[in-house]
């Protein structure tokens, strides 16, 4: 199922909405031990600067065939061997990952729909315990250039109520990412 308001500008105009360093330095990403998993790689925007700062497997993932192509020339031509390839519905059939298996979860710009808790769902299911699901979407206090609607974007407090029941918790990790972005860490619990 795609997610509504999902369509993609051109590459270079979209990668120019984040800043890219800014996400990679507050992700931590040397810390994780374990597979990293993205729903959505889109253009790679963040599949490549992830896999060049692990040495752990990038499991990446997209409903969008051309998504998946442009990012895996990508990712061929950077030299890069840490990332595997996924076409399916994530919110359809979930990742296909071991439970417990993850180090953690990137949700990027993707849960902007009421049923946003399958995808929370799916990534506690997939963390192992002390994973990350660290999720970033747009702003919905400024104007911003690009994003769905204000009223479906997710704040803080629209994602704590949805991992409400799962084993998932906010580990006080949030941050405002300019220029158009707000973060947050989930952690798995550690007796799941």
């Amino acid at each position: 199922m795609k997610v509504l308001d999902s369509g993609m500008p051109e590459e270079i105009y979209w990668n120019s909405l984040f800043d890219i360093p800014r996400i990679i330095n507050w992700l931590d990403i040397e810390n994780i031990s374990g597979p990293i998993v993205e729903i959505g790689c889109g253009y790679g925007t963040f599949t490549l600067p992830v896999a060049m700062k692990t040495n752990n497997q990038v499991f990446t993932c997209d409903i969008e065939p051309a998504m998946i192509e442009i990012t895996r020339n990508h990712v061929r031509q950077s030299g890069l061997t840490n990332v595997q390839f996924s076409l399916r519905d994530v919110l359809e059939i979930g990742t296909g990952l071991e439970s417990k298996s993850a180090g953690m979860i990137l949700l990027f710009n993707i849960l902007h729909f009421n049923e946003r808790r399958l995808l929370l769902e799916e990534a506690s299911r997939t963390l192992q315990p002390g994973g990350i699901a660290a999720i970033i979407h747009w702003r919905k206090d400024i104007e911003t250039p690009r994003g769905p609607d204000l009223n479906m974007r997710p704040d803080q407090g629209t994602i704590l109520d949805s991992i409400n029941g799962l084993d998932l918790h906010f580990d006080g990790n949030s941050k405002i990412l300019e220029p158009y972005h707000w973060g947050m860490q989930l952690m798995k619990g550690n007796n799941s």
